[in-house]
């Protein structure tokens, strides 16, 4: 869903070079933690970015901590946290690709918490910067997501599609990020009336996905539809 991997990534190359020893053995823990992460611990993974500020004392690191903590609360479906944690980040403190990293996982935040007019506010305010997302191979499909929401809530449904599409047709893509397109083609296949592809998509996040909000969310849509067909 979000530029969880941006933010670590960013992390490795500068961290690294600048205190290797300690680095490396960060760089392990940021693995570790990753995978909890992928595996659906999200409470554990949360706990652990939390224990890793407690023991940093270098602004800049905590703050690319913070962007990857909040990872954590979207994945629990808690919107709102994560956009407060995010929005508590000084920006002053982090470079411009952090900024990149920051301001995306505000605005898709917003669009998950329903607060469309703040998420759109943000995309049109950095959209140049944004769009150099799109470019990079690590970040593009979390960044594709959040283009896909933005396009939607504009009215433009052909491009919210095409940007879902390039997540979904990626071989490489996270699961992660795929069950997120995913879950968002249910809801505007729903939005359109096609009920039975909906269903298709959402019947396989349910069955695959590890991320709680996504099981949480699914589950929730499909008994839904099970309700209205009684």
């Amino acid at each position: 869903i979000l530029a969880l991997t941006i933010a670590y990534m960013i992390f490795i190359i500068i961290f690294l070079p600048y205190q290797y020893r300690k680095g490396k053995l960060l760089n392990n823990k940021m693995g570790d933690l990753m995978q909890k992460l992928y595996d659906g611990k999200t409470k554990e993974y949360i706990a652990g970015i939390k224990k890793l500020l407690n023991e940093m004392d270098n602004d800049y690191f905590k703050a690319i901590l913070s962007i990857n903590m909040a990872v954590g609360y979207t994945a629990e479906g808690e919107f709102e946290k994560a956009i407060s944690y995010l929005e508590n980040i000084d920006a002053n403190k982090i470079d411009k690709r952090s900024h990149m990293v920051l301001y995306h996982n505000i605005a898709c935040n917003a669009f998950w918490a329903g607060e469309t007019k703040k998420a759109c506010i943000i995309m049109e305010m950095h959209k140049e910067l944004l769009e150099k997302g799109l470019e990079m191979a690590y970040s593009k499909n979390s960044f594709c997501e959040t283009f896909a929401l933005w396009y939607f809530a504009k009215g433009d449904r052909n491009s919210g599609f095409v940007y879902l599409e390039k997540i979904l047709s990626d071989k490489y893509a996270k699961n992660m990020d795929r069950e997120f397109a995913q879950l968002i083609w249910a809801k505007e296949k729903l939005a359109d009336g096609e009920k039975k592809e909906a269903k298709t998509f959402l019947e396989k996040i349910f069955a695959e996905t590890k991320m709680p909000y996504l099981k949480e969310e699914s589950s929730r849509i499909l008994q839904q539809l099970e309700t209205e067909r009684l």
